[in-house]
């Protein structure tokens, strides 16, 4: 499930006042991953984080992508699963942690903080629960364009006749969010370029409206 929250919650309650630690992470480092001992509610100050999991069969399935602005944890009830989760960052990040020592003082202390990020996160897994509904069965070339419209509101910038996505996705990224392989995205996102639907400048996608 999709635990982004949005950065209003930190400013609007004055998380500021609640002592967090500063991550600095390169691209393509891991957050956390299964059985990972530290547990934190992580806020991305700047970057973005890729979060996912393998299945059974060892396909590996893209939860979300997170970020400025987003929030994410490995602390129940904020994960985004039960277990198996990953956090990696995509490129160069800085995240400011919670500890679920400090989250669980926060409970107390400032139950009314707690209980607004808590259904702020609720409000982002309705979401995901929607996107997801919406590609069950739709084919998967309505599928890309469900993603791209799905990331507006966290990357989404808007430019001319378009929306810019601000994260950087390849074919294999766009298949592992939608349920589908490299090859076949490969082939489709060609059709939707030719079509007009989407543009790509620069390795980022252009929703075109």
């Amino acid at each position: 499930m999709n635990t982004v929250a949005s950065f209003e919650v930190y400013d609007e309650f004055s998380l500021r006042n609640v002592p967090t630690s500063v991550f600095r992470y390169k691209k393509k480092e891991i957050i956390f991953q299964p059985f990972t001992l530290s547990k934190n509610l992580y806020f991305v100050q700047n970057g973005s984080v890729k979060m996912y999991k393998y299945n059974e069969d060892g396909r590996k399935t893209i939860l979300a992508l997170i970020g400025k602005g987003g929030v994410f944890s490995n602390i129940s009830p904020f994960t985004l699963d039960d277990e198996g989760v990953y956090a990696k960052v995509m490129d160069d990040t800085i995240l400011y942690g919670i500890s679920h020592k400090q989250l669980d003082q926060l409970s107390v202390t400032q139950p009314s903080i707690f209980t607004t990020l808590y259904s702020n996160i609720n409000e982002h897994i309705k979401d995901r629960n929607v996107f997801l509904e919406k590609i069950m069965y739709a084919s998967v070339k309505e599928r890309i364009l469900h993603l791209f419209s799905h990331l507006v509101p966290q990357f989404g910038e808007r430019q001319g006749n378009g929306i810019k996505i601000n994260v950087s996705l390849t074919h294999q990224d766009i298949a592992c969010f939608i349920g589908s392989t490299r090859e076949t995205v490969t082939s489709l996102t060609k059709e939707l370029l030719s079509e007009g639907h989407i543009q790509k400048k620069k390795r980022i996608y252009h929703l075109c409206l």
